[in-house]
């Protein structure tokens, strides 16, 4: 058999080629359609609209650039709030969103542990009440609470994968804003989402390559708010394509394509 690696994504894969490997199959991770897909029902917020933000706190995972959009977008619809899972069990990480030049500092961790996620955004201009903190949640209780959101974003700067929390989102027919970068690339399409095209320079950490990494832009993140605050339906007719999308993506199915090449390996 001839040793092969197998990747995540399509930007993985072009990395090592870049490095002389090609004996690499992409396989793409799958998302469980059994708990993510489009449920309608009554908002438990009306009036108010509300945008999604998951993934460990991190300089990596771009939050302080959604931070500073939705800012923007906030000044223009003070109804607007912002839905964070962002606390993970490396709180230290967080440190790292300390460095980008869009906010100040970075959450200090709670005595009963936990990330002051509502703290830190109210230093950063967003005030009691426009901010909610979801917490450690598991992930079964997720699609309920997305069922009540009006949008998501993930303003990464680099995924070594195709971002999970993003394809969840999707699978639940929600319009999507997606850095147009790395492992992103994948599931990203100006038919099922809102790619952030503008991607500027981003430095690496010590010791790090950083091809394909991506800095989107503040400005282009809140004109994407703002598309899909303006054109409801447009942004549903993205989100369904959106769902469309990821059923192409399921977890049984991926399983099998990993499975596939790894008997095509061992054969």
């Amino acid at each position: 058999a001839v040793p092969r690696i197998v990747v995540g994504s399509s930007w993985n894969a072009g990395i090592l080629a870049d490095h002389g490997l090609n004996n690499v199959s992409t396989v793409l991770q799958g998302v469980d359609l059994r708990r993510f897909h489009p449920r309608p029902g009554p908002k438990l917020l009306p009036g108010r609209f509300v945008v999604f933000s998951g993934g460990k706190l991190e300089h990596r995972k771009g939050q302080d650039i959604v931070l500073a959009a939705f800012q923007r977008f906030r000044s223009r619809h003070p109804e607007a709030l912002l839905v964070t899972a962002w606390q993970s069990p490396w709180p230290e990480k967080a440190r790292t969103v300390a460095q980008s030049p869009h906010v100040q500092g970075s959450p200090d961790v709670r005595e009963k542990g936990g990330l002051d996620i509502v703290g830190w955004c109210a230093h950063n201009g967003l005030p009691a009440g426009s901010v909610v903190d979801l917490g450690m949640l598991p992930n079964h209780r997720i699609p309920d609470l997305l069922a009540d959101v009006d949008c998501a974003v993930f303003a990464s700067r680099y995924e070594s994968g195709t971002n999970l929390p993003a394809m969840e989102c999707m699978a639940m027919g929600l319009p999507v804003v997606l850095s147009d970068n790395t492992g992103h690339q994948d599931i990203i399409d100006d038919a099922w989402c809102y790619p952030l095209r503008a991607q500027g320079p981003v430095a690496p950490p010590a010791g790090w390559g950083n091809d394909g990494w991506g800095e989107s832009s503040v400005d282009e993140l809140d004109a994407a708010l703002e598309a899909i605050f303006s054109d409801r339906e447009a942004a549903a007719s993205r989100g369904q394509a959106a769902a469309a999308r990821m059923t192409q993506l399921a977890w049984p199915d991926q399983v099998d394509a990993l499975l596939k090449v790894v008997a095509e390996t061992a054969g």
